[in-house]
């Protein structure tokens, strides 16, 4: 039963585990008011939400329903009963049994079951950019029980260790996971850095190697926790990130395009909290440092496509009957650097620039509307725009996986999508969401470059 207060607006739920837990047992009295015993501070979803997303509320709330809003009116609610065929052997049953593993080799088989889940939602029409979320949240339940199952077995070589926290950076900052994905991680802590450093190296090392064993690779680039340079003190992390701003060298401005997006994930979340603050207080004051980022963000050329397709519905005819047909339409784009990375990149600027502490780029790109950066049909164009290109990215991923089962791959990127197995239907897609990319760079260039 849900809860209303005079002018209908949601106030708690009763439920029959609220009627069981503190009526009955405890012996009250029916008269006893609704408001004593009902649980509050419920979360709601907005009707026009999808099924996935009442789910994964459902899975990090850790609640059985949901009241649902349409324009902040009360028009229904759903339970987790009637998602049970949609959750069967998914979400829930995956979130448990990573709560309930022991070992590493238990984790490694719900790693396997994730990419499953994933293949199966984006089969089904699930939009990829809930979908990223989704695999990013149970990728953050595989990484906090790994650190678990780490600060358990060096429980003795961890008394005393200062207050600190895991850093998510990257793509599972932003909440965008995808499938194939490496480790992009770091830790602050509050204490002094060369006295502690050392021992929270030596607990990173494992964390990020027993990460490795469940399914996550160790990062080329070294961006770790257990590398001393993404291992600081919470001070430590703020003179850095001043120093970077100063100074955008080109080593800076890489190194802030992977930590700028940074999310706490396990350990005391008022360190990032605190550190996202100053941040973003601190950085629309650096107007070189914005420049250079738009500057860096411009570096790579935003994949192209003719808009109606044509030219590669011609090469595709052409390259069936063995003719070479490269001059009129490429064999495959790169979908991350052509595709998703744009769009990160020009998101992360203009919400750097208005100090929009968000990190994922659909809340970036959704947030600059209040402030009048952008007008509410630019933001959707480019969330949609954005919600393809990470479709196919992810397409493109578990192809690639699913080839990988049967033979070596070597050194191929996960993210290439081969054009010739789309559709003209598909094509035109992902050529309209292409095209969208191109007005956004535009924009960068307008506010930053000229």
């Amino acid at each position: 039963m849900l809860v209303l207060d005079e002018s209908g607006s949601v106030q708690g739920i009763l439920t029959r585990y609220d009627l069981i837990n503190r009526v009955i047992l405890p012996a009250l009295p029916l008269s006893t008011p609704i408001g004593n015993v009902m649980t509050t501070g419920i979360k709601t979803i907005d009707a026009e939400s999808g099924a996935l997303e009442a789910m994964l509320m459902m899975a990090r709330f850790r609640v059985r329903h949901l009241p649902v809003l349409q324009d902040g009116f009360l028009v229904g609610m759903v339970s987790e009963g009637d998602l049970v065929s949609f959750q069967r052997s998914s979400l829930r049953i995956l979130s448990a049994s990573i709560e309930q593993a022991e070992s590493l080799a238990d984790l490694k088989v719900c790693s396997f079951e994730i990419l499953r889940l994933a293949r199966r939602l984006l089969a089904q029409g699930v939009a990829a950019t809930s979908l990223a979320r989704l695999v990013s949240h149970l990728n953050d339940s595989l990484t906090r029980k790994v650190i678990s199952l780490t600060e358990r077995r060096l429980a003795g070589e961890l008394d005393g260790l200062p207050a600190w926290c895991w850093l998510a950076l990257g793509s599972e900052g932003r909440e965008e996971q995808t499938v194939a994905t490496d480790q992009d991680n770091a830790i602050i802590f509050d204490g002094d850095g060369p006295a502690d450093r050392h021992r929270f190296i030596r607990l990173a090392e494992e964390i990020n190697r027993g990460l490795a064993e469940v399914g996550f690779p160790l990062c080329k680039g070294g961006v770790m926790a257990m590398n001393e340079k993404w291992c600081k003190s919470a001070q430590e992390w703020r003179d850095c990130l001043d120093t970077w701003m100063r100074s955008p060298l080109p080593e800076a401005l890489l190194d802030a395009n992977i930590f700028f997006d940074f999310r706490g994930l396990h350990g005391d979340l008022s360190l990032p909290e605190v550190l996202r603050s100053w941040l973003s207080e601190q950085v629309g004051g650096h107007g070189l440092f914005i420049r250079s980022l738009a500057q860096d963000a411009m570096r790579d050329e935003v994949a192209h496509l003719t808009s109606n397709g044509i030219r590669l519905s011609v090469a595709r005819s052409l390259r069936k009957r063995g003719h070479r047909a490269d001059w009129l339409a490429p064999a495959e784009l790169e979908m991350k650097r052509g595709g998703t990375a744009p769009v990160v990149y020009f998101a992360r600027v203009l919400a750097l620039a208005k100090g929009i502490a968000a990190t994922s780029t659909d809340e970036r790109l959704k947030a600059l509307v209040p402030i009048g950066s952008m007008s509410a049909s630019e933001s959707q164009q480019m969330r949609d725009a954005f919600n393809v290109l990470q479709r196919y990215r992810l397409r493109a991923q578990l192809d690639y996986a699913a080839r990988s089962e049967k033979e070596y791959q070597g050194d191929v990127s996960p993210n290439i999508l081969v054009l010739d197995q789309l559709n003209s239907h598909e094509i035109e897609r992902l050529s309209e969401a292409l095209s969208h990319l191109s007005g956004l760079r535009a924009r960068l260039e307008m506010d930053f470059l000229r």
